[in-house]
């Protein structure tokens, strides 16, 4: 499960961002493992985010990010996880930053997700240019099924590009799962800052 076991360069494509930009959870409906925030800031990009504080949280892709996950309850089986990174823009090899176009990004994602995750029956739920903090940006979502869990999961990604620099931000969730990790995964997104002082 989740971009943690994926290659650096899917991991750069696909930015998710839900077009619920506002909480749709009520606070009944809210689990309390969702509820306790930390801030996290990372020394080497200078971005930070706040994150659900009880989930079991990794360092990922050698210092430029992390990620988060939780099931049910704190220790059963993760259903839900988000992961958060960023990479100078040459390392992944483009000559100019801003000239990404959706249909290649969505697409090396998608393949992504087929090679590492085995995903099948994949559909793109929703795809468009959007921009994270006046930064230009791609939003994709989409829903496969994973044979190995016999379930259908869905994929959020938000991926912006700012000063040569390329930002990820990605739910995947169980599908049945989707209305509890849909809220929490906004509310990050919200939280989000390219520059900002801090400890990590």
């Amino acid at each position: 499960m989740a971009l943690k076991r994926l290659c650096w360069n899917v991991f750069l494509h696909g930015f998710a961002f839900s077009s619920l930009f506002v909480l749709s959870a009520s606070a009944g409906s809210t689990l309390k493992l969702d509820t306790s925030w930390k801030e996290y800031h990372n020394a080497q990009w200078g971005y930070c985010v706040s994150y659900p504080s009880r989930w079991f949280k990794g360092d990922a892709f050698d210092g430029a990010g992390f990620f988060v996950k939780v099931g049910i309850k704190k220790r059963s089986r993760p259903v839900g996880e988000i992961d958060i990174g960023a990479l100078p823009s040459e390392a992944y090899g483009a000559t100019q930053p801003a000239a990404f176009t959706l249909v290649n990004d969505l697409q090396v994602h998608l393949d992504g997700l087929k090679r590492f995750e085995r995903a099948e029956q994949v559909e793109v739920l929703e795809k468009r240019e959007m921009q994270l903090l006046g930064s230009s940006a791609l939003f994709t979502k989409d829903r496969y099924y994973d044979p190995q869990d016999r379930a259908r999961w869905v994929d959020e990604v938000v991926f912006a590009n700012r000063n040569e620099r390329l930002y990820r931000l990605e739910l995947e969730c169980r599908a049945d799962q989707l209305t509890r990790f849909e809220p929490v995964f906004t509310h990050l997104v919200s939280t989000f800052q390219f520059q900002c002082s801090g400890a990590r």
